[in-house]
Order: C-alpha cells, then sequence, then structure tokens
C-alpha cells in the first residue's frame, strides 16, 4: 500500500531529489521515509507537510482533507462570486 506521503509526491510529479535537498536530508532519508523504513521526528512532519502544501494530519493519514485541493475550490468559488458581483454591480 502506497504511504500518504508516496502519493503527494507522485501525484504532483515531483522529484524526489529536489525534495531531498530542499529538505536538506539525504535521498536515501526520503526514500526511506517513503517506504516507512524510517518515521519521521515530529520536526521532520511538520518540514514536511509545510513544503508539501498540506497539514501534518493530512501527511499522516489523519485526515482525509488535502489544503491543495481546498484551497483550489475557495479560490475557483471566489472567482465565480467576484464574477456575479461584477455584473450585478454592471446592472
Amino acid at each position: 500500500m502506497k504511504t500518504r506521503l508516496a502519493e503527494i509526491i507522485s501525484s504532483r510529479g515531483l522529484e524526489r531529489k529536489k525534495i531531498a535537498k530542499d529538505l536538506g536530508i539525504e535521498r536515501r532519508t526520503l526514500d526511506n521515509y517513503i517506504s516507512e523504513a524510517t518515521l519521521m521526528n515530529s520536526d521532520m512532519v511538520k518540514k514536511m507537510a509545510n513544503y508539501l502544501n498540506v497539514s501534518t494530519d493530512y501527511l499522516l493519514g489523519v485526515d482525509n482533507l488535502n489544503e491543495d485541493f481546498l484551497n483550489e475550490r475557495i479560490n475557483k468559488i471566489a472567482n465565480e462570486l467576484k464574477e456575479i458581483v461584477y455584473h450585478l454591480n454592471k446592472k
């Protein structure tokens, strides 16, 4: 079964080498986190969640709400509301 971390990286087409470099860890360490051969400490969980723009709960599989998905939906709704207000003010 894929870990949540593996799913996020795969779905976004992110490069493991770049993620490891950006987070200041070895690529092998990242691979171990993904395969759950090594567990992340709480600081790394927070750092990884921040880097991936997801909540720590989502990253850990506790929560199913992806912040990126929610932000995209909120932005779409906000843009639709702006259009409605614009057209209403035009009349």
